[in-house]
């Protein structure tokens, strides 16, 4: 699994659909805040209103760097925080269906890196037509 990390952030691809989210010290991290991130988008679901979808947005940062939101109907939900050009770039690269999941990775004891989503099946499966 070809996989790239900054101190902060993994991104992955399974099945070519990239696979975004932090990197966390251990897999109990990393189950808590996927399922946080989850409730969340699970409530931004169920406010739609008038049928309206969610929308994506990078939002550059001060230093530089980008954070993800969602954005759906009187609510956002920031995502990702302090994704770098060259993540952001292989991230947009890999969106050839305009679908990805949002997950979280972590440090296995041996020092490997592993996906959430793979390990345990937790992430959101979201589909951006932008």
């Amino acid at each position: 699994m070809k996989s790239y990390h900054t101190e902060d952030l993994a991104l992955t691809f399974l099945n070519d659909i990239p696979a975004i989210g932090p990197l966390l010290p251990c897999k109990e991290d990393a189950l808590k805040v996927t399922r946080s991130c989850l409730g969340l988008i699970e409530q931004l679901a169920k406010a739609k209103k008038d049928h309206q979808r969610c929308r994506l947005q990078f939002i550059k940062q001060k230093d530089g760097r980008f954070t993800l939101l969602v954005r759906g109907a009187g609510m956002a939900i920031e995502t990702l925080s302090n994704l770098d050009e060259l993540m952001l770039q292989r991230f947009k690269r890999g969106l050839q269906g305009n679908m990805f999941i949002l997950t979280s990775f972590f440090n296995e004891p041996d020092g490997t890196l592993s996906c959430l989503a793979l390990a345990e099946g937790m992430g959101a499966v979201l589909y951006s037509p932008d």
